[in-house]
């Protein structure tokens, strides 16, 4: 379903979208203070949540094919190929190839319109709300303004990304 472009001072957000920020608050909330648990009882520990979705593919199957054992897989809204993958041990450079290579192997298996977006959370400093807020806002803005096959990371306070960081990957795709 395509909206209308919003205005940067406007608050309200589309019926679907704030669905889609309560559908992801609650299937990752006990997962992500699970690992917010093991980040302060056992340090130095960082984990990655890849936000995705595609056109024309079966994103769940594929997604479980390719992910790694120690990488949590939770589907979001199947009938709107809607993922979250979460990557533990893994900072922002590897979270990048790896989104990288998951457009790539898409694209490869007949998949278009892959809309991606990463955070990296390296401490519990932001409230797990906070952190995924942020996460499907930039998810919603990126697929408003049709910004596919392209990883994007989310920007928490204090950790500023400068503009030609915020875009790490991009596919071009040939429409054939």
């Amino acid at each position: 379903m395509q909206h209308e472009r919003r205005t940067n001072i406007e608050v309200s957000f589309h019926e679907d979208e704030v669905k889609l920020a309560k559908t992801v608050m609650d299937k990752l909330r006990t997962t992500v203070e699970f690992l917010y648990y093991l980040m302060d009882y056992r340090g130095k520990v960082s984990f990655t949540m890849i936000i995705l979705s595609a056109d024309d593919i079966k994103l769940g199957v594929w997604l479980q094919k390719w992910k790694r054992n120690t990488d949590v897989l939770i589907e979001i809204d199947p009938a709107k190929n809607v993922y979250v993958l979460i990557c533990q041990s893994t900072d922002r450079e590897g979270g990048k190839k790896f989104a990288e290579i998951l457009i790539s192997n898409i694209g490869m298996n007949g998949g278009h319109g892959t809309y991606c977006v990463e955070t990296v959370l390296k401490s519990t400093k932001h409230s797990i709300q906070e952190v995924i807020f942020k996460m499907v806002e930039k998810y919603i803005s990126v697929k408003q303004e049709e910004k596919s096959n392209q990883v994007f990371f989310t920007e928490l306070e204090n950790e500023k990304i400068s503009d030609n960081e915020e875009i790490v990957y991009k596919n071009e795709v040939v429409e054939s």
